[in-house]
């Protein structure tokens, strides 16, 4: 089954009445590209959600997104000592100097140091199981976005093949029009000058070497061959986004082959189409994981 690169997803994950969101997104990527931001309490984390990830996906850009949707409040401590020491300061300065005035409530909550906020521990790695559960269900959630997409692009696809395969009947029955037509004009034209002097052995050996110089047999046959592992592919269920693209490559060696040999105003045009239809499949394979 042909899956696509990019989805969404998002989970929840509750620690200790702490509540935190994950949101996962990936895009288009030849390989794994993994991008964390995440609290630093889930530091010690991140080598396993990393191993999830490959896990779980082959190909894709992804952007791993932790967010803290309801945190208690840390803890906040008046540093008694300090705050002595500063009104202590402050009444040594008053009867040095022989000041007026007070250190008053508002002053003494600006100076440094005066609150000391306790830090919230790690998340412990016995916390990792909910960690892990809130993860599994963003990840599966992504999943099913890449495979409806996936689902989708398939269907495009197996659209687009199909044109280019009756764009490349239409070479293959115009092909032998086109060995006839040069031979009747080759055959007028020695006719037009030599008159009762044709030598139709002649002719049959100059058609037999247009033919040679010509023939697209091989290439249409090959570029069959192609299309039909092209659907094939399609029908695997495992990643074959690099297969594909791959085949698209060979696809378009054969289409070019073919655009350069025959002298036919009509191949001509064919190939042409031909060429933009494998390049919309070309685009779209990059989407395939």
């Amino acid at each position: 089954m042909a899956k696509s690169m990019t989805g969404y997803g998002r989970g929840d994950i509750q620690i200790s009445g702490d509540a935190f969101s994950v949101e996962a997104k990936s895009l288009n990527h030849r390989f794994i590209d993994i991008s964390l931001r995440m609290p630093e309490r889930f530091y010690q984390f991140e080598g396993k959600i990393r191993d999830e990830i490959k896990k779980r996906f082959s190909r894709g850009a992804f952007s791993i997104f932790i967010n803290a949707v309801s945190v208690e409040a840390p803890a906040l401590k008046l540093n008694l000592p300090l705050a002595k020491a500063y009104m202590d300061a402050a009444e040594d300065v008053k009867k040095e100097f022989g000041l007026k005035g007070a250190l008053d409530i508002e002053t003494l909550f600006k100076l440094k140091d005066i609150f000391t906020v306790e830090k919230k521990d790690s998340i412990a790695e016995k916390d990792w199981e909910s960690v892990k559960k809130g993860f599994d269900e963003a990840f599966e959630k992504l999943e099913a976005w890449r495979v409806a997409e996936g689902k989708a692009l398939k269907t495009d696809l197996l659209a687009m093949i199909d044109t280019l395969e009756g764009l490349l009947f239409n070479i293959e029955a115009r092909a032998p029009r086109v060995l006839e037509a040069y031979r009747q004009r080759l055959k007028d034209e020695m006719e037009k000058f030599l008159k009762d002097r044709v030598d139709e052995s002649r002719i049959l050996l100059e058609a037999a070497v247009f033919a040679d110089r010509t023939a697209v047999s091989e290439e249409i046959v090959r570029l069959k061959s192609h299309l039909e592992m092209f659907r094939e592919y399609l029908r695997v269920d495992e990643p074959v986004g690099k297969r594909l693209d791959f085949l698209c490559q060979e696809i378009g060696r054969e289409i070019n082959t073919i655009g350069s040999k025959p002298s036919d105003v009509h191949i001509t045009q064919i190939v042409v189409e031909m060429k933009g239809e494998a390049e919309k499949i070309r685009e779209q394979v990059q989407n395939i994981e």
